[in-house]
């Protein structure tokens, strides 16, 4: 059979030659992402954050103190169709992952990349460590590099087909990542600032732009009536985080950090992506790109974001540099530095990859990264342990958990009717809400972000089990205080460590009446 095209006949592609098609190598090396998280993503723990989402999902609403209700909704799927299985809660993040390496190299194909570059974008992507992290936990960020990826997608078809009505899709696509994470907004606005400054400008003088930007607002509009109805929150929490946890770092810092996020062979790629964009002829249609990235940077320095900010960029950033150096690379007649490039490029990623994903035993992770003189790095103001944060943040809540157990066993049976668990911030809450269940304990309260929300709770004050904190602050409010136990768990984040845990009694001020007291957004 043949079609019929134009007066011309062109015969349809085998069935063969469709199993080793361009997109087919794409879509292969997507599952070959999604696999390796198949193979990883059950390992360790619960991360806190994952903790906190499980419980958001079972009091779902329009918002949260500290982030949109995609992913509590997410959470909520994940528990009903998985149960407790970890590798369950994590599949959503593996398939964007996925989805993620198909559409940078989407990317480099409308940006003239041939079958080579396709496959470095695609490898590259799955083999950048800050990419492959985000693909391994069920977080705001497992999603936002996907819903980015897309938006960077639809506006390259946009442009280069003058299809205008896509600017809807691009606005619904945008509204559903505002409603996962909201640093989708700064992209959008670093591509307002470079369409502002070059040609793209008359794009913004039609309907459509517009009318995508509205399908954007009317997704994101019942989350932003539930900010402001609580005052606007999240803009007190980002401001909190900013003075005072959000470790400070200069231009230069914030590029190191972009070396360690992005993998030793992949950083080259981006910034050759950056420049691509910025500055080759050839790119003049899509010359938004580089401000945006420019701008992105800035910001993100100037504003106290930490260097993974910039992450959900890279697979844009990737596709312009892979492109770029395909066209360097004809130029040399040198076609020997194309697998050359690719083995380099896995086996940088392999040396980074324990550091991103469960794959070494914790032992041996710790041995590997002190032969390596990799020191795990924050990106707040906090002590470090043996494990980076996105490692130790799942370890410990066990522990803690038992240890609360204990000795709320060990209270009379009035007391355990009058008892509150009062946790110092929504990982130790939630890790005593999930895993407490099991024990028989009472969901546990905190002041900490949205938890502050839900309130104290039936809990008259008269009985609290207190985690974390001093004694002598304790004695001010209660009449009685008494260590009791205390958490102990290496591994875990130092500040989460050798907690002491305190049975208070006699609340001076009813709990409803002091609550406003214990707010902390951060």
């Amino acid at each position: 059979m043949r079609e019929h095209s134009g007066g011309t006949e062109r015969p349809k592609p085998s069935f063969r030659a469709k199993l080793w098609s361009d997109t087919a190598i794409l879509v292969y090396l997507g599952l070959a992402k999604l696999l390796i998280h198949l193979a990883f993503n059950g390992r360790y723990g619960y991360f806190r954050d994952e903790l906190y989402s499980l419980v958001c999902g079972e009091r779902l609403d329009f918002g949260y103190v500290d982030h949109p209700p995609l992913i509590p909704l997410l959470a909520r799927v994940s528990k009903a169709m998985f149960g407790d299985s970890l590798l369950g809660l994590r599949l959503f993040p593996a398939v964007a992952g996925a989805v993620t390496v198909v559409l940078a190299g989407l990317i480099v194909r409308r940006l003239g990349g041939r079958r080579w570059a396709q496959v470095l974008t695609a490898v590259s992507v799955i083999v950048s460590a800050v990419i492959l992290n985000f693909g391994y936990l069920l977080t705001n960020n497992a999603l936002d590099i996907m819903f980015w990826t897309l938006t960077a997608y639809l506006l390259i078809v946009i442009i280069q087909d003058k299809r205008p009505r896509l600017w809807l899709a691009w606005g619904a696509a945008a509204g559903l990542a505002l409603q996962n994470k909201y640093s989708i907004a700064f992209f959008v606005a670093g591509l307002g600032i470079g369409f502002l400054l070059t040609s793209a400008r008359s794009e913004l003088r039609k309907v459509w732009p517009w009318a995508g930007a509205a399908a954007a607002f009317l997704i994101i509009l019942p989350n932003l009536l539930w900010q402001v109805r609580h005052g606007l929150p999240f803009i007190e929490l980002n401001r909190n985080a900013v003075l005072h946890k959000n470790a400070i770092l200069s231009p230069l810092q914030f590029l190191g950090g972009q070396l360690q996020e992005a993998s030793l062979l992949v950083l080259p790629l981006i910034l050759a992506g950056f420049l691509f964009f910025l500055l080759a002829p050839s790119m003049k249609p899509f010359r938004f790109f580089g401000w945006a990235y420019l701008a992105l940077f800035a910001f993100f320095v100037f504003s106290g974001g930490k260097p993974y900010y910039l992450a959900a960029v890279y697979p844009l950033m990737i596709a312009g540099g892979a492109a770029l150096l395909e066209r360097g690379i004809a130029r040399t007649r040198r076609a020997w530095l194309k697998p050359l490039s690719l083995i380099l490029v896995v086996m940088a990623g392999a040396v980074s990859a324990p550091f991103a994903l469960p794959i070494l035993p914790v032992d041996r992770l710790i041995v590997f990264g002190q032969f390596l003189g990799v020191t795990p790095a924050a990106g707040e103001r906090l002590e470090m342990g043996a494990l980076p944060q996105h490692f130790a943040d799942q370890f410990g809540w066990a522990e803690m958990t038992d240890a609360v157990a204990r000795i709320y066993g060990g209270l009379t049976e009035a007391d355990q009717k009058e008892c509150s668990i009062f946790a110092q911030n929504y990982g130790e809450a939630s890790a005593l809400i999930i895993l407490g269940r099991s024990r028989g304990l009472p969901p546990a309260i905190s002041g900490h972000n949205n938890y502050w929300v839900w309130g104290p709770g039936r809990g008259s004050g008269r009985i609290m089990i207190v985690i974390g904190g001093r004694a002598e602050d304790y004695r001010r409010v209660f009449d009685q205080v008494t260590e009791a136990g205390r958490t102990k768990c290496p591994l875990a984040m130092p500040y989460e460590n050798d907690l002491p845990i305190f049975v208070c009694r006699g609340l001076r001020v009813p709990l409803d009446v002091g609550w406003p007291q214990v707010r902390h957004f951060i």
